[in-house]
C-alpha cells in the first residue's frame, strides 16, 4: 500500500508541475498572440495543475481510517477524478460557445480577429513535448502499481488530450493562418482558425471527460466494477477457490478509488456448515486477490 501511495505521491507531484509551466506558458503565449486556442490550452494546464496538487493530498490521506470512514478515505480519489472531469467538461464547454460566438460574429457582422502565430509556435513543440513525455510516465508509474491507481489512470487520459490538443490544435492553426495569407479564397481562415481548430478538438475529445465523470460517479454511487476485465479476473479467482459444502450464487464487486470490494453470495449445500470453514475460505480469498488488489475487502453473505 505504501509503495503505491508513493508512486502515485511521485507523479502527481511531477505532473503538477509540469502542467503549472505549461499553464504559464499557455497564458502567456495567449497574451502575445490573441489565439483563443492557447487560451484553452493554458487554461486546461492551469486546472490540470491545481487538481494534480490536491490529488497529492488525497493520496496521502485515503488510508486514514476515521469514525465516518472506517475503511479508509478511498471516496476522495473517486471524488477527486469526478470533479476534474467536470472542470474539463466544463473549459470545453465555455471554448465552445466562445468561439462559436467569434466565427458568428465574423460572418455575420466582419468582425476581424487576428492571430500572432510567431509564439504559437515554441509553445506547440513545449506542450507536445511535454504533454506526451508525461502521458508516458503516468501511464509507467499505474504499470508499477498493477494498473489499479484511479488517479494515474485520469491523469494518463488528461495528459493525453492535452498533448493532442497541442499537436493537432496548434499545427493545424498555424496551416489554416498559413493558408489564409497565400491563398485569396480563403483568407478568413486567418482570422477564424483558431477558432475552427478549437470546434474540432472539440468534437473529437468531448467525449473524453464524459467517459470520466460517468465511470466516476458509478464508483460514487456503490454501482458493480466496470471494468470487464477485471470484473472476469476477480470472478475466476473466486470461482477457483472451493469450500466444502458452500455453493457460489452471485457476485457483487464495485469499487471505490483503489479499494475493492467483493460480496459473494453463497448458500450452504448441506444446509448448515461450519463457521471455521467459512471463515478459512474468506481468508484464502483474500490472500489471492490481494496479490493482485493491494486495497481489497472480501465480504460473504451466506443463506
Amino acid at each position: 500500500m505504501e509503495r503505491q501511495a508513493y508512486i502515485e505521491r511521485k507523479a502527481l507531484l511531477i505532473g503538477a508541475s509540469v502542467y503549472l509551466i505549461m499553464g504559464i506558458f499557455g497564458w502567456f503565449t495567449f497574451y502575445l498572440s490573441h489565439s483563443d486556442a492557447m487560451l484553452l490550452d493554458g487554461n486546461y494546464n492551469m486546472v490540470n495543475a491545481i487538481a494534480s496538487f490536491i490529488g497529492y493530498y488525497v493520496v496521502k490521506i485515503r488510508h486514514r481510517k476515521t469514525d465516518t470512514f472506517p475503511w479508509g478515505q478511498f471516496i476522495y480519489e473517486s471524488l477527486y477524478a469526478l470533479i476534474k472531469g467536470i472542470l474539463i467538461l466544463g473549459i470545453l464547454t465555455a471554448a465552445l460557445w466562445e468561439n462559436s460566438l467569434k466565427i458568428y460574429d465574423y460572418f455575420s457582422k466582419g468582425k476581424i480577429h487576428e492571430v500572432n502565430t510567431g509564439p504559437i509556435i515554441y509553445m506547440v513543440l513545449l506542450s507536445v513535448i511535454l504533454c506526451f513525455g508525461l502521458a508516458f510516465y503516468y501511464k509507467h508509474a499505474n504499470r508499477k502499481t498493477g494498473g489499479r491507481s484511479t488517479m494515474l489512470i485520469t491523469d494518463t487520459k488528461a495528459a493525453l488530450i492535452d498533448g493532442y490538443l497541442s499537436l493537432f490544435g496548434g499545427g493545424s492553426l498555424l496551416l489554416m493562418v498559413y493558408i489564409g495569407k497565400t491563398v485569396p479564397n480563403l483568407a478568413f481562415l486567418q482570422y477564424i482558425g483558431d477558432a475552427m481548430v478549437v470546434l474540432i478538438f472539440e468534437a473529437v475529445m468531448i467525449r473524453e471527460p464524459f467517459h470520466i465523470i460517468k465511470q466516476n460517479f458509478i464508483e460514487l454511487a456503490g454501482g458493480q466494477l466496470q471494468s470487464d476485465k477485471e470484473w472476469e479476473n476477480i470472478y475466476s479467482i473466486v470461482e477457483a477457490v472451493s469450500a466444502k459444502g458452500l455453493e457460489i450464487d452471485k457476485l457483487y464487486i464495485t469499487k471505490t478509488g483503489s479499494l475493492y470490494l467483493v460480496l459473494i453470495y453463497m448458500h450452504s449445500e448441506a444446509g448448515s456448515t461450519a463457521l471455521d470453514a467459512v471463515i478459512n475460505y474468506k481468508v484464502r480469498i483474500e490472500q489471492l486477490l490481494q496479490q493482485h488488489y493491494q486495497n481489497l475487502m472480501v465480504e460473504m453473505v451466506i443463506k
